[in-house]
């Protein structure tokens, strides 16, 4: 099956350019036979939203989502947005949406808030990392600094998942002569890293363009569960990155090494609690 990564350019705090934009790189997708469109972190809104945080947060039950619904019909998608609770808690939240409807939500867990970044001054911090079912077989979504917390890829590794969905919106740091940054280098080795260890898909979608003098450093990629980097984007350009998988890949990577097989969480959850009562 193909996928699609977009690595989208974001207007902030725009949600119906955003949302435009959104529905025709799907459509795009669709064209090029993909099942599934993948799209950063927060392309809905852009990301350094802050004092606007309210203003485009949206209730998951709102008509504004309606078109996403609707094109669901024809592929299936995750997107980033600004989650609003019914108790009115703001979430930097991804959506699953397929068939016309809202399938799985990710909240993200781990929110920065050193250096250039301010998250969990304006959102609430998700709880839960759950596997869940799409086009392409057991997933989990994670966001962006949820995947510098291995926690998090180890709570998706025992739930089998089989494709680890990576949204993203990485501002640029160290700027390589080979005309990218050196942080997009460390996300591809996280991503060959992670695909190994788990025997997954690891599918990186990481927007580009400005933001408040944020410079955001593209180069989304795709790597097997090997370990190998299949596909990657530019730095800095806009672009629909289509990928075929094939899901006996995973079977033979954990027949090679079978990592998940023999893994023990109980004895981490003993020594969790252990390390939890000592402290």
């Amino acid at each position: 099956m193909k996928v699609a990564v977009a690595q989208f350019r974001s207007k902030l705090g725009d949600f119906e350019a955003n949302l435009e934009k959104t529905l025709d790189f799907c459509r795009r997708a669709r064209e090029e036979g993909a099942v599934l469109c993948i799209f950063p972190e927060l392309n809905l809104t852009g990301y350094n939203v802050w004092d606007i945080t309210f203003e485009v947060a949206v209730p998951l039950d709102s008509p504004k989502l309606s078109p996403l619904l609707e094109i669901s019909r024809e592929i299936d998608l995750t997107v980033g947005l600004i989650e609003e609770s019914p108790e009115h808690v703001f979430y930097n939240s991804a959506l699953y949406i397929s068939s016309g409807k809202i399938k799985h939500v990710h909240r993200k867990v781990y929110l920065p808030t050193y250096g250039m970044f301010d998250e969990g001054r304006f959102f609430g911090a998700g709880r839960r990392v759950k596997a869940f079912n799409s086009v392409l077989g057991k997933s989990s979504i994670l966001i962006c600094e949820d995947l510098w917390h291995m926690s998090t890829v180890y709570l998706s590794f025992i739930q089998g998942t089989g494709y680890i969905f990576a949204l993203s919106a990485s501002p640029g740091r160290g700027y390589r002569e080979e005309g990218m940054f050196g942080n997009a280098e460390v996300w591809m080795n996280m991503g060959e890293f992670y695909s190994r260890m788990t025997g997954s898909y690891f599918i990186y979608a990481n927007r580009v363009g400005c933001e408040d003098g944020f410079v955001f450093s593209g180069k989304s990629f795709v790597a097997n569960p090997y370990g190998e980097i299949i596909a990657e984007a530019s730095p800095f350009e806009e672009e629909i990155l289509t990928v075929e998988l094939n899901e006996e890949l995973i079977r033979s990577a954990r027949a090679n090494l079978p990592l998940l097989r023999d893994e023990k969480p109980e004895i981490t959850l003993q020594n969790l609690r252990r390390v939890l009562d000592e402290e």
